[in-house]
């Protein structure tokens, strides 16, 4: 019997679209497997970045009408700011915004590995917030090489900086985790 070459090829190039396929299901098959042991973490993560994302798309697409601050309360105004370094403002004079974007994503892969070992709900919805901040602020920074800042916030003659809806979701997720990581340390004491 003698074999074509072009049956050959057919045949191989079928058996690898076959392949890649069946790949490509096994992989949404994991995608799906995880996110569905993990939806709570996947929600709060998606929200997080959602409304971070949202928030910052409206301050910027208004920010013409937030110069004067636009005065909500007396001691809450919505305001637009360009923070080209981190928290507060510092560093932003070195320009390495990008820098701090590509940052927040390798800080991202080692809270999801802490995620993945974490066991705990209340653990796991304080490190998902602090993702979720991380991911927001991250996105930003990479692609526009700043964060916008649109939340400004006083108390009697103490003003503290602009921040965003990261921000929040980091420091709300930071102050959560650290907690717990105290309360565990009193607990084995």
């Amino acid at each position: 019997m003698d074999i074509n070459v072009l049956d050959v090829g057919k045949l191989s190039k079928i058996i690898l679209k076959k392949n890649y396929v069946l790949g490509v299901k096994k992989l949404l098959m994991k995608i799906f497997k995880i996110i569905n042991e993990e939806r709570l973490t996947f929600l709060i993560v998606c929200f997080s970045v959602l409304a971070d994302q949202i928030t910052k798309y409206y301050a910027d697409v208004y920010k013409n009408f937030l110069y004067p601050p636009l005065e909500i309360f007396s001691w809450f105004n919505i305001v637009y700011v360009e923070n080209k370094g981190i928290s507060f403002g510092i560093l932003s004079t070195l320009n390495i915004s990008f820098y701090l974007g590509l940052f927040s994503f390798v800080v991202s892969f080692y809270i999801i590995y802490l995620l993945k070992k974490s066991k705990k709900r209340t653990e796991k919805i304080s490190l998902s917030l602090i993702l979720g901040g991380a991911l927001g602020n991250g996105m930003d920074r990479v692609i526009r090489e700043y964060v916008i800042d649109f939340i400004d916030v006083s108390f009697n003659n103490m003003h503290w900086p602009a921040f965003n809806i990261a921000d929040s979701s980091i420091t709300v997720g930071g102050i959560m985790y650290f907690w717990l990581i105290m309360f565990k340390k009193n607990i084995k004491n």
